[in-house]
C-alpha cells in the first residue's frame, strides 16, 4: 500500500480537501449543521493559505492546512489569544537583534477513521507543512489542537501555553500550543545534515511518498523522473545481472540517504530496482520541477553534484566494506553511518536518535542478531550509545 501526500492545487484536489474536512468533522459530530457536504472559511480564500492533501490509490484520506500571519491574523487567534506568546516572541527576538518573527498556524487536520492509527499519515503532513513553512520564512508556529492529541504535540516538545480551555458548541477541549520552526525542522530533516544544501534549495517543491514494507519503488529497466530521500525506514537496491542471471544486492539505505537521483539528470532506464525493506517514508522530487527551479538559480545544480559525487564515494565505500571488511569493521562502519543519519532529540540537541531497530542493523551490516547485540552492548558499556529494541540512540555531546 502506497501514499502520496502533496500540495493541494487543482479544483479536484482542492475540493477533496474540503469535502474529506466535512467526512471527517461530521463523524465526529462537529460543524455538520453550519456546512452542506463541504467545509471551507475565510482562511482558505488567503492567497498564503497552503492545504496539503494525502491520497491511497486516488482516493482522498488526510489533510492538513498551513495558514501565514496576516491583517486577519491566524485561525488559531480566532479560539485563543495567542497576544502574550507573540509579544514575549517578538521582545526576544529583538533583544537578539534578529528579525521580527513570521508566525503561522497548522490546523484543519482531518484524517479518515480507517488512517488515524497510521502515524506516518501525520508525521507526513506534518513533515510536509514544516517545509512548506520553512519556505515561506516562518520562524514560529501557533496552534489549537483537540486535547485529545495533545500528547503528540507535548512528544514534539511544543510549548503548552495554558490549560485545556472548553469549546461549548463542538462539546471538546482545545489545547494551545506553540513552537519554534527551528526545532521543527530539526525533527522533520535533521537526518539530511549533510544534504542541507540541496533541501534549502528546493524547499516547497517536495511531494510525500509513504509505502509499506515490501513495496517496490521502481524496477530496473524502466523509466524513471523522480530521485527520493528517505526519512524514515529502509530501501533495498539491488540489480539483476545477465551474464551471471542472478540478482545482486547492492545496498540497504536508511534515513537520509538518497537514491534515484540520475533520473534527475536524464530519462535513462532505471540501472536498479529499489523495494521498501520495511515501512518508509520518501521525500521525492520530480525531474520537470528540478529543472525548472534549476533554470531559475543555477546554484541548484551545484547542490545536486555535490551529492552525486558523495554518492558515489559512499557507493564505492559501501561496496569496500561489503566485499573485504571484517565483521567488526562492518559493525563499526555501520554504527557510524547510523550516528551521522540520526535526529537531533527535540528538546536536547546532543542526543541523536535513530529509529532503526537492532535486527534491521544486524542485516544491513551483515551480521547475525547475537553478534550485533554483541557489539551494541560494547558501546553501552562505554556510554557512548542506548539501545532498544525499536530505536538506537547516540550521546554526542557525552565525554566517551
Amino acid at each position: 500500500m502506497s501514499i502520496r501526500i502533496k500540495l493541494a492545487e487543482t479544483e479536484q484536489e482542492l475540493s477533496d480537501v474540503y469535502r474529506l474536512r466535512y467526512q471527517v468533522y461530521s463523524e465526529l459530530g462537529r460543524f455538520a449543521e453550519e456546512y452542506d457536504d463541504a467545509i471551507v472559511d475565510v482562511f482558505d480564500a488567503i492567497p498564503s493559505v497552503a492545504n496539503i492533501i494525502a491520497y491511497s490509490d486516488d482516493v482522498p484520506i488526510a489533510t492538513i492546512r498551513v495558514n501565514l500571519d496576516t491583517a486577519l491574523k491566524l485561525p488559531s487567534d480566532h479560539t485563543f489569544d495567542f497576544t502574550p506568546y507573540r509579544e514575549r516572541i517578538a521582545a526576544e527576538e529583538q533583544a537578539a537583534g534578529r528579525s521580527q518573527p513570521v508566525f503561522a498556524s497548522a490546523g484543519m487536520l482531518a484524517i479518515a477513521a480507517e488512517w488515524r492509527n497510521r502515524r506516518n499519515v501525520f508525521a507526513g503532513l506534518l513533515r510536509m507543512a514544516v517545509d512548506i513553512g520553512h519556505m515561506l520564512g516562518v520562524t514560529h508556529i501557533v496552534a489549537t489542537v483537540n486535547d485529545e492529541t495533545a500528547g503528540i504535540y507535548e512528544r514534539l516538545g511544543w510549548e503548552r501555553l495554558s490549560s485545556p480551555v472548553p469549546m461549548g458548541d463542538f462539546g471538546v477541549n482545545i489545547s494551545p500550543f506553540a513552537t519554534p520552526m527551528a526545532s521543527m525542522y530539526r525533527w522533520a530533516f535533521g537526518m539530511f545534515r549533510e544534504k542541507k544544501d540541496l533541501l534549502e534549495q528546493f524547499s516547497g517543491c517536495f511531494t510525500w511518498y509513504l509505502v509499506d514494507k515490501g513495496t517496490k519503488i521502481f524496477s530496473q529497466g524502466e523509466p524513471g523522473d523522480e530521485a527520493y530521500l528517505i526519512t524514515t525506514g529502509g530501501v533495498d537496491i539491488t540489480c539483476f545481472h545477465e551474464a551471471a542471471d542472478k540478482t545482486l544486492y547492492l545496498a540497504r539505505l536508511g534515513p537520509g540517504d538518497m537514491f534515484g537521483e540520475l533520473s534527475l539528470i536524464d530519462s535513462s532506464e532505471r540501472s536498479a530496482t529499489a523495494v521498501a525493506s520495511r515501512n518508509t517514508e520518501l521525500i521525492v522530487i520530480n525531474r520537470d520541477v528540478f529543472w525548472e527551479k534549476s533554470y531559475e538559480d543555477p546554484t541548484r545544480l551545484k547542490d545536486l553534484m555535490r551529492v552525486l559525487a558523495a554518492r558515489l564515494r559512499d557507493a564505492n565505500n559501501l561496496s569496500m566494506i561489503y566485499a573485504y571488511a571484517s565483521l567488526g569493521e562492518r559493525l563499526s562502519y555501520f554504527v557510524e553511518m547510523l550516528r551521522r543519519t540520526a535526529v537531533e532529540d527535540v528538546r536536547n540537541p546532543d542526543i541523536l536518535r535513530s529509529k532503526m531497530t537492532v535486527h534491521e542493523f544486524a542485516d544491513m551490516s551483515r551480521a547475525s542478531l547475537e553478534e550485533a547485540e554483541r557489539f551494541l552492548d560494547k558501546l553501552q558499556a562505554e556510554n557512548k550509545l542506548e539501545y532498544s529494541k525499536h530505536q538506537i540512540t547516540f550521546f554526542e555531546g557525552r565525554d566517551s
